[in-house]
């Protein structure tokens, strides 16, 4: 009797191995680059390997030459059922195609380190990598708007970053300093034309909003987490102006670098033409570093703009591919790199001087009613020195010609 216990009890750990292991292979071909980088987000279609549930898959990666293993992988589906693979490439090659490996495995307890969101309703949403925050999606709204008060209001949405702690914000914020209108990552326009009126969507002083609405859909995993929200910008009477569909995609970095930012805002106006006006200081897609920085607080320094090349005037040259901007906060070093898309929208006009650390691209654009107006930006976010013309410059050609990928 003991013998034939031991015999079910071995087939039972056979089989509950064989629930929790399953293993797929898919292999991959990456093309080779005109540049020489680390840490690019790739992608490609696949068939998914049939029998192991969606919400069980655990997907690792590694090199053919077994230069890379245990590299995390993520699946995410679209509307139509249509399965991408996603990871974090650990660097191009400029002389010849890899071939890499995708193990996709059946477990239901994996503990590969990922991203998380947290949402406090009505405030703000966090997103966490290994437990830690990197990422604040700030949507608060006061429930009465202040004329003498606009500037600190609670009435836009915008972008926080956090330091590698997790602890402490790297950006600005709504409460009282030094142009507190400017916030983390944030877009805006200070003169917007509509219906005979001329309103400011950038410090707000209209008693104009940035509305969030809703979620559209939100995404997390090992590799990456995504956020794209509907943002209503209305006027002081409630009538909406422009509606916005906004994008974030965060990419996890190795160190030095915190994270990789994919913005995207796509922007339609549904109530009669819509006239996006300002200057290079009040207008566009811009970082704010954080208010220490303004008031010279101890253990931070005044921030060092970078651009592609040597004698550049952003006032007078205009469409730069790039621009960084590095600062110090709390004794550490921060570098920004915000990577234009080549399709954005010209001409663009960068802020990239202002000594408290605000700095980024502006587009002047009128949009004829039920017309749609887009942007695509990447921000490279690193606790380092920023690195040299020829590093940053591989990073924008991944930006603007990843590597290909084709699954055999």
């Amino acid at each position: 009797m003991k013998y034939i216990q031991f015999i079910l009890f071995f087939i039972m750990i056979l089989v509950t191995s064989s629930c929790t292991s399953d293993t797929s292979t898919i292999s991959l071909t990456i093309s080779s680059s005109d540049y020489v980088t680390s840490d690019v987000p790739v992608h490609v279609t696949i068939d998914r390997p049939k029998g192991i549930p969606t919400d069980q898959i655990y997907v690792t990666l590694e090199s053919e030459n077994g230069a890379f293993q245990n590299i995390p992988g993520q699946l995410i589906a679209d509307d139509e059922g249509n399965e991408t693979l996603w990871w974090v490439l650990p660097e191009t090659d400029q002389k010849q195609p890899k071939k890499w490996k995708a193990n996709f495995e059946q477990k239901t307890d994996g503990d590969t380190p990922g991203f998380s969101w947290l949402d406090v309703p009505g405030k703000h949403m966090d997103l966490l990598f290994d437990d830690k925050k990197v990422f604040r999606y700030e949507y608060e709204l006061d429930s009465q708007l202040i004329k003498d008060e606009l500037l600190t209001a609670k009435n836009k949405v915008f972008y926080h970053i956090f330091d590698r702690t997790g602890e402490n914000l790297i950006t600005n914020g709504y409460e009282d300093g030094v142009w507190p209108h400017h916030r983390g990552i944030m877009i805006g326009w200070r003169d917007v034309g509509f219906r005979d009126q001329e309103l400011s969507f950038w410090g707000m002083e209209d008693m104009t909003t940035q509305k969030h609405i809703k979620f559209i859909s939100k995404t997390a995993g090992p590799v990456l987490a995504k956020v794209e929200a509907l943002i209503h910008w209305d006027d002081s009477t409630g009538v909406t102006v422009l509606e916005e569909h906004r994008c974030a995609t965060i990419y996890h970095q190795h160190s030095p670098g915190m994270l990789l930012l994919d913005f995207s805002s796509t922007l339609k106006a549904i109530n009669g033409p819509v006239t996006l006006d300002g200057d290079a200081e009040h207008g566009g897609v811009q970082f704010r570093a954080h208010n220490d920085i303004a008031v010279d607080a101890s253990g931070s320094e005044k921030p060092t703009y970078f651009f592609h090349k040597a004698g550049i005037d952003p006032t007078k040259d205009y469409n730069l591919p790039w621009v960084g901007m590095s600062y110090g906060l709390n004794s550490k070093t921060y570098s920004i790199v915000e990577v234009s898309d080549s399709e954005n929208p010209q001409p663009a006009i960068w802020s990239a001087y202002r000594d408290y650390g605000r700095f980024g691209p502006y587009i002047k654009y009128e949009l004829d009613d039920k017309e749609s107006f887009g942007v695509n930006y990447r921000f490279w976010i690193s606790e380092s020195a920023m690195p040299d013309k020829e590093i940053i410059a591989a990073k924008y050609q991944a930006y603007q010609d990843p590597p290909e990928l084709t699954a055999e």
